[in-house]
């Protein structure tokens, strides 16, 4: 019984030890064909990487209007139709062609699998741009935390908040949203801006109070 245990004992290392160079193998052999975001990321940067682009870092829980916001930077293209925006499974990438630069946008969904990954990307970023459903008033809480988590990583990187859906009944206002995010407690020495934002009725991103180009000339100041 002892001769037959100790033989089983080595079977099973023998076995595990195999199945563990198998699985380093196919690993090694078939890395490229599992999915990531990190992956995905290194395609990105090594094709984009080039003198003259600036990266914005488009953030926000799932739903409030990330990848709408950046159709309507864009209105005259077809695809910028409102509510013709399907949740972002994993990223989406625009670029935005301005006089002193070239903007790349570069939008992460926001389900809770995926959030796990925004810290990753903020210190190859120039420009956080964080979206808030201003209706979700159910959710302030998270978006709160999940900013507030993106602004230890980084304490020096610029933020506009964009106050999105400020067209829905049920939004909040401008100074509820920042009491809401205690962007107050937010250090001086970042810049950080709040914006209140909708789609136009032609798609185009807008407020009462600024426009598409005010918005674009921001972030190129902070880039």
């Amino acid at each position: 019984m002892v001769l037959l245990r100790h033989i089983s004992i080595a079977l099973t290392a023998a076995v595990a030890a195999l199945g563990s160079a198998l699985f380093i193998a196919l690993n090694y052999f078939y890395k490229r064909r599992i999915w990531s975001p990190q992956a995905d990321y290194c395609t990105i940067k090594e094709e984009e990487e080039e003198r003259g682009k600036r990266q914005v870092l488009v953030l926000g829980l799932d739903g409030a209007g990330k990848s709408s916001m950046l159709q309507g930077l864009t209105p005259g293209e077809p695809s910028a139709k409102r509510g013709g925006c399907r949740p972002t499974r994993g990223f989406n990438f625009m670029s935005l062609n301005a006089p002193a630069c070239q903007l790349d946008f570069l939008e992460i969904g926001g389900r809770e699998d995926l959030r796990r990954y925004w810290s990753d990307y903020l210190r190859r970023t120039h420009v956080l741009v964080y979206v808030v459903d201003s209706s979700d008033r159910s959710r302030l809480p998270l978006a709160k935390d999940e900013l507030h988590r993106l602004l230890r990583v980084e304490p020096q990187l610029p933020v506009v908040v964009l106050g999105n859906k400020q067209d829905k009944p049920n939004a909040v206002s401008v100074a509820e949203l920042h009491e809401a995010l205690s962007l107050g407690s937010v250090t001086e020495d970042r810049k950080l801006f709040l914006l209140a934002a909708q789609l136009g009725s032609d798609g185009a991103l807008r407020n009462a109070c600024w426009g598409l180009d005010t918005f674009q000339d921001l972030l190129l100041q902070l880039v």
